[in-house]
């Protein structure tokens, strides 16, 4: 702590004569507060001017607790509030130790009993150049923090007028697929159709996401921590597929109606071997665009736009329900199926922050539930 006599060169005294100083001595209170102590609580009544002789201590406002500045060690707080009368506008707290020597109201009229003269008014003029500094200080805290509110607005919007291009581009995709479903009955050229479709969507989502004039970053284009993103989704995708195992053999063994069904046993087209190699290689170059859509931009979209605890829950909730209907033309349960390994994908994404590692989970998940396992034939 400082010299027992500090107080007496803090700027609150700055201009009051040394033969005055001394009819001081008696009257004030010297506290001491440790870090994240309140020394004085917006709202309560101001009953004293404090002279911080040690520590640094900050001003903040609000419900919130908006901090507006910091008060360091030889001057002072709380003058205007003695000299209003009104209720304390801002809370103090000590951010480091502190120690405050407090002059009351009582104090201020027996100095002046004893000397003649009004404290407040010797001091006015420190004072002054105090609060000017003040004033500066917290007027340059309030514009900030409007440019940030207004930053923030812009932000929401745009990510709502991207999300609101991504909404409309998914219905035009899923009724189009909805009405070619009906005029493509083998499974290559149904799947040609899709891919098409998917690529389309694709180029539009691109043109979105440049529109928007945000980074690539912002939609999971990055290859940041990519050694470990790969690794991390990897053993990930290596749990969920052992109970995506576990689930087939529990049912195969408890539900009479799939009794006898083999376990292991790849998808194969109808239409022969090369239609499908040719599917499952469009699943691996498109499982990918998928995630671009309902992650990077749903998801991400989602996530600036949303307010409140529960963000990244709702966003991924939100924008896996909007991905599963996408997925209506293959029949409802097909579309209900995938809302499971989508919520898991969601879970990642936010995980990482980057397409890179669901969409590599995208693709085993989707190879083994599919090449190994055949789920389809269970919810088609």
């Amino acid at each position: 702590m400082a010299a027992p006599d500090a107080w007496r060169t803090n700027l609150f005294l700055a201009h009051v004569p040394s033969d005055l100083v001394v009819h001081l001595e008696d009257l004030l209170a010297r506290q001491v507060y440790a870090e994240g102590e309140h020394i004085l609580v917006e709202g309560e009544q101001a009953d004293r001017v404090c002279l911080l002789t040690a520590g640094r201590v900050g001003i903040y406002k609000g419900a919130q607790g908006a901090r507006l500045g910091s008060v360091e060690a030889g001057t002072s707080f709380g003058e205007m509030g003695v000299l209003s009368g009104a209720p304390r506008s801002a809370t103090v707290t000590a951010e480091t130790a502190a120690e405050v020597w407090s002059i009351t109201p009582s104090a201020f009229d027996t100095f002046r009993a004893r000397t003649g003269v009004d404290l407040f008014a010797l001091s006015m003029r420190a004072h002054a150049d105090a609060l000017g500094e003040r004033l500066t200080r917290v007027s340059d805290v309030a514009a900030q923090w409007q440019r940030d509110r207004m930053e923030q607005y812009r932000i929401r919007v745009s990510f709502g007028t991207l999300f609101t291009h991504v909404i409309l581009m998914m219905f035009v995709y899923t009724s189009a697929l909805g009405v070619l479903r009906e005029f493509s009955a083998e499974a290559s050229s149904s799947t040609l159709t899709t891919s098409a479709l998917l690529m389309l969507m694709a180029a539009g989502s691109a043109w979105i996401m440049k529109a928007s004039g945000f980074p690539p970053q912002t939609f999971g284009f990055t290859l940041a921590r990519w050694q470990w993103v790969l690794v991390d989704s990897l053993v990930w995708s290596a749990v969920f597929c052992a109970a995506l195992t576990l689930g087939k053999f529990v049912l195969l063994h408890g539900s009479p109606a799939h009794a006898g069904m083999p376990m292991f046993k790849p998808w194969v087209s109808p239409a022969g071997a090369l239609a499908t190699l040719l599917a499952y290689g469009l699943y691996v170059l498109l499982s990918p665009v998928q995630e671009f859509v309902a992650r990077g931009l749903m998801q991400g979209a989602l996530t600036r736009m949303l307010t409140g605890r529960w963000v990244p829950l709702q966003a991924i909730v939100v924008s896996n329900a909007v991905f599963s209907v996408s997925h209506q033309h293959l029949g409802l349960g097909y579309a209900l199926a995938v809302f499971v390994p989508g919520l898991f994908w969601g879970w990642l994404y936010h995980r990482h922050g980057s397409l890179l590692g669901v969409s590599v989970s995208h693709v085993v998940i989707g190879l083994w539930g599919t090449g190994m396992l055949d789920l389809a034939s269970l919810v088609g």
